[in-house]
């Protein structure tokens, strides 16, 4: 009779755990977080800066245009340019590490860029205008890992 009453207690233990299993199994994934907005500035052919060859350095600050965004946790991160003539991109952290660029080899290349975060963190996405239209629009796009 115990063994019995054993393995019924046994069986309701495991049917319990196993109800439990997709509530256990974790929340859902964040929705991605659109990023659009346009940047301005004044072409300098200065863009990528000759001693350290890092792109979007212009001389000229009236070139670049700065765009905070929080990286809220671990993800990946895609910008794109909607650019007709030469600009660049790069995105940076908080102490100005150079994390990702692009410049393409033609002036109407279409500047896009992709970066990897383990956690989150605030960045800045440069857009540097070498020799560009006055102003694009600039698309991104947070993917949670």
């Amino acid at each position: 009779m115990r063994t019995r009453t054993a393995l019924t207690t046994g069986l309701v233990a495991v049917l319990a755990v196993g109800s439990f299993a997709p509530a256990m199994a974790g929340k859902a994934k964040p929705k991605p977080i659109k990023i659009a907005y346009t940047a301005t500035g004044n072409p300098d052919p200065t863009s990528t800066n000759p001693t350290t060859n890092e792109i979007c350095a212009p001389t000229l600050p009236t070139a670049i245009h700065h765009y905070s965004f929080k990286v809220p946790a671990a993800g990946t991160l895609e910008v794109a340019l909607n650019n007709t003539l030469d600009w660049s991109v790069a995105v940076r952290a908080a102490d100005g590490e150079s994390l990702a660029s692009s410049d393409g080899g033609a002036p109407q290349d279409k500047e896009s860029t992709s970066v990897r975060f383990k956690k989150g963190q605030t960045i800045s996405i440069d857009t540097c205008n070498f020799a560009g239209e006055p102003s694009i629009n600039v698309t991104g796009l947070f993917t949670f890992k």
